[in-house]
């Protein structure tokens, strides 16, 4: 049985099956919220967030990276053992930093950039499978 978790920080469409919540991921109860509504170890993790831009790439890049690191380390902190992290990532110098972690933590660390992603869009995804534990 499969059990689906989501935050975001705008009103999500209810689905069944599946628990939403409707806040910021870097609020200080959000990362407790996320696991007591798992009730255990989730296989994966999926981030897809992303900053606002403001039109500066450096900054865009780094408040976005700051979101998907901390989703890592969410991941790192509580994956089940084999489980596996995918995430949005903004290329621009830090995500060196990114990878580096992810490979200490996981079997196989992974990237892609998907066909629907625009053309000229620093956006590509990480995949990292069997985490360490």
């Amino acid at each position: 049985r499969a059990e689906v978790v989501g935050i975001d920080l705008l009103p999500v469409e209810p689905l069944e099956g599946v628990t939403i919540f409707e806040m910021d991921f870097m609020a200080d109860t959000a990362p407790a919220a996320l696991t007591e509504a798992l009730g255990g170890a989730p296989d994966l993790i999926l981030s897809d967030m992303a900053a606002n831009t403001v039109g500066h790439k450096q900054t865009d890049h780094l408040r976005t990276m700051g979101l998907v690191e901390a989703a890592a380390w969410f991941a790192t902190e509580n994956l089940a053992p084999g489980g596996a992290f995918v995430a949005k990532v903004l290329a621009g110098g830090t995500d060196a930093d990114l990878l580096a972690l992810l490979k200490k933590h996981f079997t196989v660390v992974k990237h892609a950039k998907p066909p629907a992603s625009r053309k000229g869009s620093s956006e590509w995804y990480v995949i990292a499978q069997g985490f360490k534990g």
